[in-house]
């Protein structure tokens, strides 16, 4: 491709310019026309333009894209990319659009102007291909998912179906928009959206947690858990639960003549039906006293709330991949 100097040179004009729907037919090309004080001032104006053709997604699709880009960087069939556009775009990289390209820029009064396309065609091979390649992560976990005797996995696989799923149907939006197909066309990848969002509820339903808490005061730290769990959206049973959540408190009392002074230690597992420990969450916990014993016990679990308040659903969420 001659150079924009060179062309500045040389005086020359492309032909797409005063023939744009000849050389680059509509019904065979997205195109968009980008002019600016500098060549990536005119690149980005193009993208920008060309980013309205799919504002139906774009917003969304970036940081899908960018997410989905991150964890991916091994994979053989990369198609992103990582050029950086200014704030003026819509978009903050060129990877949602797969294929984009200029045409012969050129210069008149010091101003550039430039053709950003996408060869529809070969656009939607490559958002094809992806959809595929996504399918198929979909499908096995499903498998998982879709194990509604284990919920706790179930949720998770569905968790990180989730994400694939959103990306996925951004794609096949996208694609929709490069190349007129069938209704049908992606009637695979749809039912699969569907079922990974199903499954996601369902599984979701099925987290029945029964907490039981030994040396418990005042049922203080089974009414913060089970406000913590049910706030998450989760359910709490003392008699049907699928899940259940072991607490054991240790106290190490000494008294003085100046009261009563606690050492605290908390332990907390949660396992599935039949026991298989899939989480735990431990502390241990300074000095507490106070001039009497019952007190030095309130200001002891008070600790233990605040630090289960601040910490646990946080540490729960990473640890089973919970995404809302």
């Amino acid at each position: 491709m001659p150079s924009l100097f060179a062309l500045e040179k040389a005086g020359k004009i492309p032909e797409w310019y005063e023939h744009q729907a000849v050389v680059y037919p509509p019904d065979f090309y997205i195109t968009a026309v980008g002019e600016g004080k500098t060549r990536e001032e005119a690149e980005t104006a193009a993208l920008a333009t060309i980013s309205l053709y799919f504002q139906t997604t774009t917003d969304v699709c970036n940081d899908l894209l960018k997410r989905y880009n991150e964890n991916e960087r091994g994979d053989s069939y990369s198609v992103f990319k990582d050029t950086q556009i200014t704030e003026k775009a819509r978009v903050t990289s060129q990877s949602e659009f797969f294929g984009v390209q200029f045409a012969q820029g050129f210069v008149v009064d010091k101003k550039f102007t430039t053709l950003a396309f996408i060869d529809r065609v070969s656009a939607f091979d490559v958002y094809n291909q992806r959809i595929k390649t996504n399918v198929s992560t979909l499908r096995s976990l499903l498998l998982i998912a879709e194990d509604y005797n284990n919920p706790i996995f179930g949720f998770e696989a569905a968790s990180q179906g989730l994400p694939v799923v959103e990306l996925t149907e951004q794609l096949v939006k996208m694609a929709r928009l490069t190349k007129k197909v069938d209704s049908n066309y992606f009637a695979e990848a749809e039912g699969f959206f569907e079922r990974m969002k199903n499954a996601y509820q369902i599984s979701k339903s099925n987290l029945i947690f029964k907490i039981s808490v030994e040396n418990d005061f005042e049922d203080m730290i089974l009414r913060t858990l089970s406000d913590l769990l049910e706030d998450g959206g989760y359910s709490v049973s003392q008699s049907n639960g699928v899940c259940t959540v072991p607490v054991k408190v240790t106290v190490d009392k000494n008294q003085s003549s100046g009261g009563t002074f606690l050492y605290c230690g908390l332990v907390v597992n949660l396992a599935t039906g039949t026991g298989e420990k899939i989480f735990s969450y431990s502390r241990n916990f300074p000095k507490k006293g106070a001039p009497t014993e019952q007190m030095a016990y309130r200001r002891a679990y008070q600790a233990i709330q605040k630090e289960l308040q601040e910490t646990f659903m946080a540490e729960f969420e990473q640890k089973i991949r919970i995404r809302e």
